[in-house]
């Protein structure tokens, strides 16, 4: 019996002229591990919401959606939320109450579940997830990261039968997405819970799955193994779907092998994997030099030039509640003119908040942040306001209009631009986004609202440029344009400084990395040298490099 069956699903939103999902056919068997992948705005969202019914998007739905056989919408309300849950992909449109305790008991108390119940599951669930330090804790005092968390482990108080998943890697740090990839593959296995999860990042995720399905305006475009997927995505002549794979995978791909051996017929799909194809299909006297070449292409090199210091955080100290550590102590940083930073950091570590108080978002308890010298909070608004731009970990918070286009029109009118539409018009352009003009920014897809909060940011024309999590949520096609139009603006003056867990994106294109730990910033240097030496923080093939080094020690 399956637990899913979607018979030819078409749905169109309102006032939509092309439907946003188009005769999908898909069978999901109990128990099994399926990844969604496919590009921004391809209705991997809107799939996962359909097939949650109290979430499901306004508009017109054909065809049928059956859970064990049955209609969706003839399933009594009450077993149906039990049945299947959802993490959705912004996890603020989740939270519902003041703390991370309430949070968790909020599901079980509306399923009147009896005290001992609430507290065994509560005691068991924030065990498993490590939750127990933050259970007091306000949600909006919460990284991104650790409110991704919170929301799944509150889905699983009621034992769902279905996990439904959206984009929960995009706001976690390297080692926090492998860690809750391995709770939700044990979940999978020693629970027997269905998973069904839409990805960008499908790196670590294709090892673990039973399917891979990819979707294409709104179609199916694949559906079967996930080795199989590798190889119709490598043979294919089509950059969308070769940008998708692992890098190490793409990479190990591209190695010919002696004249007298044939090509392994198994992709790898993990650096040890790799490791193994390497011997096969390489002579390994000249391996190790080229996996070294390799890695020390894939980072950027510190440029030489170091101007002036644009922007310095001095003795920055912040805590948002006096029973709880401070999140930044006494920190110092300089950014200088032509900078591209990137500061890495895990979730809860106060990335975001240090972003926030070189904006003038937030005003440091102690210390104090300076502009070319002059402290940010005497600055008049209008010089703030052309001096640093701010781009939000959430991209809502950028739109207060009912159509992207009216957004940006205001954006360049704020910039003193002659002509905002055309100026609002040239941007969407650039980042390929004409399409979405009149689209309301809520019924967008995340990695859609990344890109338009994006170009509101740009508008604003700033002589530095923050970013907090830029490619969350974008395909690593649309990454690539992002990393493109971001070095654009950087060649022709724009200092930038970026937040982010996308080690690859930054090892492309960052010219400074930095690691904030315990409130300090403790390393702070070339990308190469970075990220050589590390576990976590590192490309595949620096970890690659590492292995092959200690092998051939």
């Amino acid at each position: 019996m399956a637990h899913y069956e979607l018979q030819k699903v078409t749905f169109t939103y309102p006032q939509e002229t092309s439907p946003a999902i188009s005769s999908v056919s898909l069978t999901i068997k109990p128990g099994e591990f399926v990844v969604l992948c496919g590009p921004s705005g391809s209705g991997k969202s809107t799939l996962l919401r359909l097939l949650k019914r109290e979430v499901s998007p306004g508009g017109t739905m054909s065809g049928a959606i059956l859970l064990d056989r049955m209609p969706i919408q003839d399933w009594p309300a009450r077993e149906l939320a039990a049945q299947v849950g959802l993490v959705m992909q912004n996890p603020d449109n989740q939270l519902v109450v003041d703390t991370v305790e309430h949070e968790l008991a909020f599901g079980m108390e509306n399923f009147g579940l009896g005290r001992e119940a609430m507290r065994r599951r509560m005691a068991e669930m924030a065990g498993f997830f490590g939750l127990e330090p933050l259970l007091e804790r306000k949600t909006d005092e919460l990284s991104g990261g650790q409110k991704q968390t919170v929301n799944l482990a509150a889905v699983l108080m009621l034992q769902p039968k279905v996990l439904l998943l959206d984009e929960p890697l995009a706001q976690l740090d390297p080692l926090a997405a492998r860690e809750l990839l391995g709770m939700i593959k044990r979940l999978n296995e020693e629970w027997g819970i269905t998973v069904i999860m839409s990805e960008h990042r499908i790196d670590d995720l294709l090892p673990l799955a039973d399917r891979v399905v990819r979707m294409e305006h709104g179609k199916l475009a694949y559906d079967g193994d996930p080795r199989a997927f590798v190889l119709k995505s490598w043979n294919r002549s089509d950059e969308a779907w070769a940008s998708a794979l692992p890098s190490i995978t793409r990479w190990a791909l591209t190695q010919s092998p002696p004249e007298d051996q044939p090509m392994p017929d198994q992709p790898p799909l993990t650096v040890k994997e790799t490791m193994k194809w390497l011997g096969q299909s390489t002579e390994a006297s000249r391996t190790g030099d080229q996996v070294n070449s390799e890695a020390s292409a894939q980072s950027t090199k510190r440029s030489e030039y170091t101007g002036q210091v644009q922007l310095a955080a001095e003795g920055l100290f912040y805590a948002y509640d006096k029973r709880y550590s401070a999140v930044l102590r006494g920190l110092e940083w300089q950014i200088r003119s032509g900078d591209w930073a990137v500061l890495f950091g895990g979730n809860g570590s106060g990335k975001s908040t240090l972003l926030q108080l070189l904006a003038g978002l937030r005003l440091p308890q102690r210390g104090a942040v300076r502009w070319e010298g002059t402290p940010f909070a005497k600055l008049s608004s209008k010089q703030r306001y052309s001096s640093v731009g701010y781009l939000a970990q959430n991209p809502v918070l950028h739109f207060a209009y009912d159509s992207l286009l009216d957004d940006l029109r205001q954006a360049a009118s704020q910039s003193g631009a002659e002509d905002p539409e055309r100026g609002a018009i040239e941007m969407a352009e650039r980042f390929g986004i004409t399409h979405l003009l009149q689209r309301h920014p809520h019924d967008m897809s995340g990695g859609e609202q990344q890109l338009g909060a994006l170009t509101i940011t740009l508008l604003g024309r700033p002589q530095l440029l923050l970013l907090d999590e830029p490619t969350k949520g974008l395909d690593p096609l649309a990454k690539q344009r992002l990393g493109e139009h971001l070095r654009h603006i950087h060649r022709q003056g724009t200092t930038l400084v970026m937040a982010t867990h996308d080690i690859e994106f930054a090892a492309a294109y960052a010219t400074r990395c930095s690691l904030l730990f315990h409130g300090e910033i403790v390393a702070d240097g070339d990308p190469e040298a970075f990220f050589q030496g590390n576990l976590f923080y590192a490309t595949p093939l620096h970890r690659l490099l590492a292995l092959w080094e200690a092998k051939s020690r």
